[in-house]
């Protein structure tokens, strides 16, 4: 028995007039235009507001790296200049060099604001790295780290010796980087830090714009870079208490003061002063960065850093010969060509100097 199948009847798609209005004109074609550009721009903007923040169609923001001063700059020592200047002026040496007294504001700089070579001195920004993962709880000091073969390299230090996959602690490497300057220890906590880009970003963001890690140690060809300003903008901010706890903070001086090599430096100051310093040492380059405590109460942060042919030994007696005029300068009570009514007159300048008063 078949089925019927139903089928709807069809109806006729109704017809529509369109009617002509009569007495309206168009746009004369300016006027148009103008209605057309208005329509355009509100679309848009209404555009930019139905779309929700984060989503791929927004254009993304990069936000631009405020530089934090750490210390004033508001006397340039001149003088002192023009005779580091003289000292420097030896064929074959191209020398860095930056020195400020964070209470005065008084400075002086050559060449402090271009990259060197950084040899050893890479380590100081490695060292605030792992301080700050220390304090952030992401590292611990008793963590222990596995010396692995693609880490060990030769150069200063004794990790190299030690045999593949032993152990040591965080602790232990820190120390083991800035006393003796072991190069193992040094990839020990880069690895471990997350490696070379994440150090590169994050000195980036803390306003270190010449400093940067290319390479692992040794490093002997002078890949990685650093200035004399970024290393004296690091100390600075770290001894205003920025970056790093009090803890930390405090744990670093007590190891910076235990730098083994005191040849470069340390030799222009006087019995009784206090240095808090990193050296850095390789074929190409020799440099020094430190916070010097004099004994009669004054603090200066200072960075040189002397490219030179291979093994030079003039680099190594240059930079004890500015390290004794800058020390003799800044000990004494004024210097000729500076504007002492500028410094620690103003009171952004006596607010700045107040937060570098802190002894560590």
């Amino acid at each position: 028995m078949s089925q019927a199948t139903a089928v709807a009847p069809q109806t006729k798609a109704p017809k529509f007039t369109v009617r002509k209005v009569k007495g309206k004109k168009k746009l004369p074609p300016g006027q148009r235009l103008l209605l057309y550009m208005f329509l355009a721009a509100f679309v848009s903007l209404l555009t930019a507001n139905l779309i929700p923040h984060g989503k791929s169609h927004a254009v993304p923001q990069v936000s631009a790296v405020v530089e934090v001063m750490p210390f004033p700059l508001t006397s340039r020592l001149m003088t002192l200049e023009d005779e580091l200047a003289k000292l420097s002026d030896k064929k074959k040496l191209r020398t860095g060099l930056f020195v400020v007294e964070p209470a005065t504001g008084r400075y002086a700089e050559m060449n402090g604001r271009q990259p060197f070579m950084a040899a050893s001195m890479i380590k100081f920004p490695v060292l605030i790295s792992l301080l700050a993962a220390l304090d952030r709880k992401t590292v611990s000091l008793t963590e222990k780290l596995t010396i692995s073969k693609e880490l060990i390299t030769g150069g200063s230090g004794y990790l190299q010796w030690r045999p593949v996959d032993s152990k040591i602690t965080v602790k232990e490497a820190a120390e083991l980087m800035i006393i003796i300057s072991d190069n193992t220890a040094t990839n020990l906590l880069i690895d471990r830090l997350g490696g070379l880009e994440k150090l590169n970003k994050q000195y980036a963001g803390w306003g270190l714009k010449n400093t940067r890690l290319n390479n692992l140690l040794a490093d002997l060809d002078g890949t990685n870079t650093t200035s004399p300003y970024d290393l004296c903008y690091l100390m600075g901010r770290i001894e205003r208490g920025e970056l790093i706890t009090q803890s930390s903070r405090d744990w670093m001086f007590s190891i910076m003061h235990r730098t083994r090599i005191k040849t470069l430096l340390p030799q222009g100051l006087n019995p009784g002063d206090r240095i808090f310093h990193k050296t850095g040492d390789i074929g190409k380059m020799v440099g020094d960065v430190g916070l010097v405590h004099t004994r009669d109460g004054k603090r200066y942060l200072v960075a040189v850093q002397v490219e030179r042919p291979h093994n030079d030994r003039r680099a190594n007696e240059l930079i004890r010969t500015l390290s004794r005029a800058i020390h003799t300068t800044i000990i004494k009570p004024s210097d000729g060509d500076v504007d002492e009514t500028i410094a620690g007159t103003d009171a952004t300048i006596r607010a700045a100097a107040d937060q570098t008063t802190r002894h560590p």
